[in-house]
């Protein structure tokens, strides 16, 4: 429930809880699309059967990423709201959710507490489910084209193949490849082994749900602005350091987007205009302790291990 209550009555998150279901039916959808429907697909118990994998898998690590946000906030006696789930009726079912924080920082250390609870919790989730849907994924043949890396995957790429004048493959299909972290990489060697040569993952719906709720740790670990990332790096170097900082990661993400992937020219754009350089500052600016200092540390590893130089091939 919300902080704020209403005189004589409980409030309830109404709003939240719509959304939290509708995100359920959204991503129930993109799940049943994933595979093909069982017998007696058609029924409603086949439908859940077919999708419910996916949805529960996403659904879950959004949901304790975000309780993470909301339970330190909560010890911290933070102003936020429940989480606000976002459902599309199209990809993965989803956009993610968010928190409403409603007042001041009470210091740089409720900063990086609430800032690196919901990564770190969505990732203990991610890891385990990640390495299972793999672990009930299969082997499938594909041919060269299909293995082969896009070659308009990034404007340097496509401006390298317009001046060669090579095909550009990757317009007249419609391969998706999902690339690898440190930490996708290793879970993948770990419960898989090494690719044979000629194949390639067709991955478990969970597998799938994971790896997007891995990307989105990713995402949010973005040392910029607001981001969680953001918040662990205002805590770590204080609001001036931080701000500086940030400038160096936008540069090198925009150059990952001219680079490696168009993904990262969207977010580059996405942080510039959005959410912004600028952290608000604490109602205290006391440095971390070393412990604290470890914390952030190690969630800035968290980023550097999530990152996926290139996301998606087309």
């Amino acid at each position: 429930m919300g902080l704020s209550r209403v005189p004589g009555r409980s409030r309830l998150p109404i709003v939240n809880l719509v959304l939290f279901l509708a995100t359920l039916g959204t991503t129930l959808f993109a799940g049943a699309g994933q595979v093909p429907l069982p017998q007696g697909g058609q029924s409603l118990r086949g439908f859940l059967a077919a999708g419910l994998p996916f949805a529960a898998s996403i659904v879950a690590i959004l949901l304790c990423h975000e309780l993470g946000h909301y339970l330190l906030a909560r010890a911290y006696r933070v102003d936020t709201t429940l989480p606000y789930f976002i459902p599309v009726p199209f990809g993965v079912g989803t956009l993610g959710a968010v928190i409403r924080i409603r007042s001041a920082m009470p210091s740089r250390r409720a900063v990086l507490d609430i800032g690196s609870a919901g990564p770190i919790a969505g990732f203990l989730v991610a890891v385990p489910l990640y390495a299972w849907g793999l672990a009930h994924s299969r082997w499938i043949p594909v041919d060269d084209a299909a293995l082969g890396a896009s070659n308009v995957g990034s404007p340097w790429a496509l401006l390298r193949a317009m001046l060669r004048g090579e095909t550009l493959q990757a317009l007249a299909g419609n391969i998706e490849l999902m690339g690898d972290s440190l930490v996708t990489w290793g879970v993948g060697r770990w419960v898989l082994g090494p690719t044979p040569p000629g194949y390639d993952v067709l991955v478990h719906p969970v597998a799938f749900a994971a790896w997007i709720g891995l990307f989105v740790t990713t995402l949010n670990l973005i040392p910029i602005g607001q981001l969680d990332g953001g918040h662990v790096l205002y805590a770590l170097l204080g609001g001036r350091h931080a701000q500086l900082a940030s400038r160096l990661v936008s540069l090198a993400l925009l150059l990952c987007g001219v680079f490696l992937s168009w993904n990262w020219l969207l977010w580059w754009l996405l942080t510039r205009v959005v959410v912004g350089l600028r952290h608000p500052p604490a109602l205290a600016e006391e440095p971390l302790t070393p412990g604290r200092r470890a914390v952030a540390l190690l969630s800035l590893l968290l980023f550097a291990a999530t990152f996926v130089p290139v996301p998606f091939a087309l």
